[in-house]
């Protein structure tokens, strides 16, 4: 059974009179299985960031069906996590503090002390040392974004929404939480859509690779990747990688074969 069924999905915002309403997301069907690593590509302005959010239950959606394991979004337990990881933090606590903010708002000792059991376990299979004590402004981009990853992990979802969460990270540092997060997803085995601005990323993630057409939106294909995993960096340098790469870019752009 899916994890997730889009079909027939449809997203318009309505706009002052007399401009008409403008169609994002035109009539999305889809699947995605449990444990499925899936990551959409497609033009600046597509609608991806919108279909996200209708996903996780911030945004309505006009018509069409959409179940998170035969629940609504507004019902299933989704974990959105979006691009300006600073914004999503607060500056007035530290990182750790961070992770664990909403069980220490619970009051419910058993449960904080749980969580942080659980997160010290994470960071120790992951060989992730990142100094928890410190305030978001003390520490770099690649840092906050992980702590936001992993504040998620202890929220423990059943889908991860990422929102082109390493867009704002230098390339050493990018690669750096490619791999991160691969191995956080091989060890929890949560299932993840992941929107990438970048072709590369977005293939090198992917079980399957969602390619989406301009405004409104449509799927214009969906890619299975061919490639076993683990992954390392050298495939990027592979004959099979840049085929790949090349087919999927002439999809997006329309350009002939």
């Amino acid at each position: 059974m899916a994890k997730i069924h889009i079909e027939n999905l449809v997203k318009t915002y309505t706009r002052s009179t007399p401009i008409p309403p403008l169609r994002v997301l035109d009539d999305i069907t889809l699947s995605v299985e449990e444990g499925e690593y899936v990551t959409f590509f497609g033009p600046n302005g597509c609608g991806k960031t919108t279909l996200l959010k209708v996903l996780a239950g911030v945004e309505p959606y006009d018509s069409g069906r959409l179940r998170i394991d035969s629940l609504g979004p507004h019902e299933a337990k989704t974990g959105l996590i979006f691009q300006n990881y600073a914004d999503s933090l607060m500056p007035w606590l530290t990182g750790l503090e961070n992770i664990l903010f909403s069980y220490r708002l619970k009051k419910r000792q058993h449960e904080y002390t749980t969580a942080r059991s659980r997160l010290e376990s994470l960071l120790a299979r992951l060989n992730i040392n990142i100094p928890l004590d410190r305030y978001p402004y003390q520490m770099s981009g690649g840092q906050q974004q992980l702590i936001s990853i992993l504040r998620t992990l202890l929220y423990q979802p059943d889908v991860i929404l990422m929102d082109e969460p390493f867009s704002a990270l230098d390339y050493q540092t990018r690669t750096f939480m490619q791999s991160t997060l691969l191995n956080m997803w091989e060890l929890e085995e949560r299932t993840i859509l992941f929107i990438s601005h970048d072709i590369e990323e977005a293939i090198f993630l992917a079980d399957r690779l969602i390619l989406l057409g301009p405004l409104p939106t449509n799927i214009k294909s969906i890619r299975t990747i061919p490639f076993a995993r683990p992954r390392t960096r050298a495939l990027l340098e592979s004959d099979e990688f840049f085929h790949v790469k090349t087919e999927c870019l002439r999809i997006v752009t329309g350009e002939p074969p």
